[in-house]
């Protein structure tokens, strides 16, 4: 039975990093991720404006939203930004079934030079309880340090910068801006009242792919003893992930993506019970539902994070 627990506890580790990996954190530094957006040309979202007169006055090929909020990215300092990711599974062991329906948030600030971090996790699976962890990040002489509080006192230790950019939510917003995703305009929208220009565009089941062998959100499947070939199976015929993403209209920067998640993700824990082979006998698990959204507000507004003294105390 406490090999089959931590089966389950390694498949839903699984679950929740690829769901982070397909949502932009593909292991890359948030530098290498501004480096990218330096370089990324207007063309990448020349889909979305593919309805645009080619003789256009340069004012108006300027005035272009995505074309502006990929500009606008290569000169963020600070922001906040609030992730959602809403995951149902059912698992089902040796005649057993047992649901859990959970939404886990991460509210985060977020100061580029000198780094500095704050982020409340809290991940609530209804009657199986909640959980709030508190973490703040900075850059110091001495190396980067976080300091985290579960609800049981302070715990401090020195992590790598890699570490602390899965949560570059800023970094993400610049992936799907200058990756290929083919974006098309949706015309207008509002996102918390405000106006926004919203686009549509498709995650491929080889962008999928790619993104998670890249991020290390395997590393619970090979804890399960798959080899690489066993891995590399599981990630095929995930289909396609549709985002969608707007940008403001006032200041023409990204302020929200959602991605639903929910086949790539159930067909995903299908395959990876098949590739466990006889460990995976007897075993199931449905994703009913897996969706996630970002939303990023106040960017360049943060300028200090205070870091509580009885957190740097321990």
């Amino acid at each position: 039975m406490k090999k089959r627990n931590r089966f389950l506890a390694l498949m839903l580790a699984t679950a929740v990093s690829m769901s982070m990996a397909a949502c932009g954190n593909s292991g890359a530094d948030s530098e290498t991720s501004k480096e990218a957006g330096v370089e990324a040309d207007a063309d990448a979202g020349s889909d979305a404006a593919e309805d645009a007169d080619a003789e256009a006055p340069a004012e108006q090929e300027e005035a272009d939203p995505f074309a502006a909020a990929q500009e606008n990215m290569k000169t963020i300092t600070s922001l906040d930004a609030l992730m959602v990711m809403e995951m149902d599974m059912v698992v089902s062991a040796n005649g057993q079934e047992q649901s859990v329906e959970s939404v886990t948030t991460m509210d985060m600030s977020r100061i580029y030079d000198p780094l500095q971090m704050s982020m409340d996790m809290t991940v609530d699976a209804g009657e199986a309880g909640s959980m709030t962890t508190t973490m703040y990040v900075e850059n110091t002489d001495d190396g980067c340090m976080a300091y985290m509080n579960n609800g049981s006192g302070w715990q401090s230790q020195e992590i790598s910068l890699m570490d602390v950019d899965q949560y570059d939510f800023s970094a993400d917003m610049g992936l799907y801006l200058s990756g290929d995703y083919n974006f098309q305009s949706e015309g207008k929208d509002e996102v918390d009242g405000a106006a926004a220009y919203k686009y549509t565009g498709t995650v491929t089941g080889d962008k999928m792919k790619e993104l998670m062998l890249s991020s290390g959100a395997l590393d619970s499947a090979n804890q399960l003893g798959m080899d690489t070939s066993q891995v590399d199976s599981m990630l095929d015929d995930l289909g396609e992930l549709t985002i969608d993403l707007w940008i403001d209209e006032a200041t023409l920067y990204p302020v929200k993506y959602e991605i639903d998640m929910t086949g790539a993700m159930d067909t995903l824990m299908t395959n990876m019970i098949a590739a466990m082979g006889e460990q995976g006998e007897g075993l199931s698990m449905s994703i009913p539902k897996m969706a996630v959204s970002m939303t990023c507000s106040n960017y360049n507004g943060v300028t200090e994070i205070a870091i509580p003294e009885e957190a740097k105390a321990n």
